[in-house]
């Protein structure tokens, strides 16, 4: 057999281009595949692009809806989790080991950038020691936006505060300010005083306060319905169409190489469609208890990642920024991942519990941590702790006992 040295330099070109375009396209909401793909068409004369929002009259939304998306779709901005999935990678998190963990540590930072998760409970997830967590959390510090990945105010400042480029006095006042912003008063006589609050009053609080008020209108990717059987549709009315055209005129090298990467951008696509598929198909499988109206079940991405063959990381890709809609509403993929409490109870179904225990209240003697604690014991048979019902309640934005009886007091 004859090695041809030009045609394996061709072949790996091939691939490493169709892998750069691969993960782009994996990625995208839908809100922005359609941009990506007319960039492509505008540099490929073989595509053929047309919009995704000339919607035909069978879509599934009215034209209040599709008027709504076409109007938020020239301001979409990327998610936070988006904008933090994309550091995690090299030099900051080097080993597949260190990414592994700090994508675990990314599912569980809320929207304003803060970090409510269990470092215990990420460790056993990971296979791995409470100190290599919180290692790995620490580095979150260098990721932009930074102060993300704190666990609360003052962390987060500090954060931002080793970020920014300040000078060794103003920056080692300003980190004791922090550190006791009760009697910060005991401090205004210092000579660096008002340079070192100047530099604190440009902190955000929260850290991710820039991405609070600009998530994308969400529009599905699919539909999940429930009468005898349960049915997954795609939502194809919001997928641009790409089509080959003129292919004839590939008359040279350059020309037939153009012509290859259109044929492969759109394999790419319908690889995508058939990928996502088949992760909502798996998705909706072990969690078929909540579209029948219970709750979630105990769900890792790596638990998908291992039934469809996939990295971890690329399932973590695919699930950002992607929805589905059933009777229950509308939810991201990444909201069927939670973590377990035990071998078939999710932190999600202890969470809706202590919410209807809330709901459900006396007004004139409201639950306090330790009764709900108790209650949560005895229902399902668990030992735990008054500090993880304390973030529970929290994480559920529930005042504390005492802040309830005044509100319902007032009501």
């Amino acid at each position: 057999m004859n090695y041809n040295p030009g045609l394996a330099v061709k072949q790996k070109q091939t691939i490493q281009l169709s892998l750069r375009m691969w993960l782009p396209l994996l990625q995208a909401p839908l809100q922005e595949l359609d941009t990506l793909l007319k960039e492509h068409s505008y540099e490929n004369p073989f595509l053929e692009h047309t919009s995704s929002f000339e919607v035909s009259d069978s879509s599934r939304y009215d034209d209040d809806n599709k008027r709504g998306f076409i109007e938020n779709i020239g301001t979409y901005k990327e998610s936070l989790y988006d904008k933090l999935l994309d550091q995690i990678c090299e030099p900051i998190f080097p080993t597949p080991r260190s990414q592994k963990v700090a994508l675990e540590i990314l599912q569980h930072i809320e929207s304003d950038g803060y970090f409510t998760g269990d470092i215990e409970q990420i460790a056993i997830e990971c296979n791995t020691t409470d100190e290599f967590v919180e290692t790995i959390r620490k580095r979150f510090a260098y990721l932009e936006p930074y102060g993300v990945g704190a666990m609360n105010n003052e962390e987060s400042f500090l954060f931002q505060l080793e970020a920014m480029d300040v000078p060794s006095g103003i920056y080692e006042l300003a980190c004791i300010i922090v550190k006791n912003l009760k009697n910060i008063d005991k401090y205004h006589k210092h000579h660096f005083f008002d340079e070192a609050m100047r530099v604190i009053k440009m902190l955000n609080h929260p850290p991710a306060i820039d991405y609070i008020d600009d998530e994308p209108y969400v529009i599905p990717d699919f539909f999940v319905e429930v009468d005898d059987d349960i049915t997954i549709k795609i939502n194809n009315d919001y997928y641009p169409d790409i089509e080959i055209k003129d292919p004839f005129l590939a008359k040279n090298s350059e020309l037939r190489s153009k012509l290859k990467e259109a044929k492969d951008l759109i394999s790419l696509l319908e690889l995508r469609k058939a990928t996502l598929y088949k992760l909502v198909i798996s998705i909706v499988d072990k969690q078929t208890r909540f579209f029948l109206g219970g709750e979630l079940k105990p769900l890792t991405m790596s638990d998908i990642a291992l039934e469809l063959g996939f990295e971890e990381s690329t399932i973590s890709r695919a699930v950002s920024n992607k929805y589905l809609q059933c009777e229950r509403g509308t939810f991201s993929l990444k909201s069927f991942f939670t973590n377990a409490i035990t071998h078939n109870l999710s932190s999600s179904e202890i969470k809706n519990y202590v919410q209807a225990l809330v709901d459900n209240e006396s007004h004139n003697a409201p639950l306090t941590d330790d009764e709900i604690m108790s209650k949560v014991t005895q229902k399902y048979g668990i030992s735990m702790v008054r500090r993880t019902i304390t973030k529970y309640r929290k994480l559920l934005d529930i005042p504390s006992s005492k802040e309830r009886k005044k509100l319902y007091t007032f009501s």
